[in-house]
């Protein structure tokens, strides 16, 4: 007689703090890109740009705005902080990420 395959369990990860604790933690006193950000708290930059916009909403994080690699079309107005596509001034796409930063208290 063939038993059917259970899933098996998992349990999940002990984490001391918050995903946005750490975020905070991070970047107090720096300037870091989603990138650094992912492979520090070992979350995907999707995940991450979820928890970077509530920060934004909440009036704690500062985003230094992405710049073009071609032409240095700087991001200035652009809402999201996610890494735009290309350049609407030279269509390039070498776009520098933005960086992130916390709020002075």
């Amino acid at each position: 007689m063939i038993r059917p395959l259970r899933k098996k369990e998992t349990v999940p990860e002990e984490r001391d703090a918050t995903i946005r604790r750490e975020l905070m933690h991070l970047l107090a006193g720096r300037q870091l890109p989603v990138s650094v950000l992912s492979k520090e708290i070992r979350k995907s930059e999707k995940e991450l740009y979820d928890h970077l916009d509530h920060l934004q909403r909440s009036g704690i994080l500062v985003i230094i705005p992405a710049e073009c690699g071609d032409c240095g079309y700087i991001f200035e107005h652009r809402a999201r902080p996610r890494k735009p596509g290309k350049c609407p001034r030279c269509k390039g796409t070498r776009i520098e990420p933005p960086l992130f930063s916390i709020a002075a208290a």
